[in-house]
């Protein structure tokens, strides 16, 4: 297990940058508003479609960093997954978006075996 410099550097910035983010705008909310948000990240609705998503490219660039194959390619099948279920969530609202998403999840995940 190595851990490649480049991959670091681009792990770093992936994830620190919007988790500083998401950290800074959620202490600045009131009570009401937290709840809220905490209720909305518990629904199976969010869990099953970005919760997936975040997590599968998490363990996919973290799979990257430590250049291990076993992890990256649990994190590529869960992106796969929310693929999946975000199309045919979208599926209802707009057929022609709902195309977009797994083309645009499929360069990702192709970026992602070759890296």
């Amino acid at each position: 297990m190595k851990i490649d410099t480049d991959s670091l550097v681009t792990f770093l910035i992936t994830w620190g940058i919007p988790t500083f983010l998401v950290v800074r705008t959620y202490l600045k909310m009131d009570t009401d508003e937290r709840d809220s948000a905490k209720e909305d990240f518990k629904s199976p609705h969010f869990i099953f479609t970005i919760g997936l998503l975040v997590i599968g490219y998490l363990f996919a660039s973290f799979g990257n960093l430590l250049t291990l194959n076993s992890i990256k390619f649990l994190g590529i099948f869960l992106l796969m997954i929310a693929g999946l279920t975000i199309t045919v969530d979208m599926w209802r609202i707009n057929k022609i978006k709902s195309m977009l998403t797994p083309m645009l999840i499929a360069v990702a995940i192709i970026f992602l075996i070759k890296s």
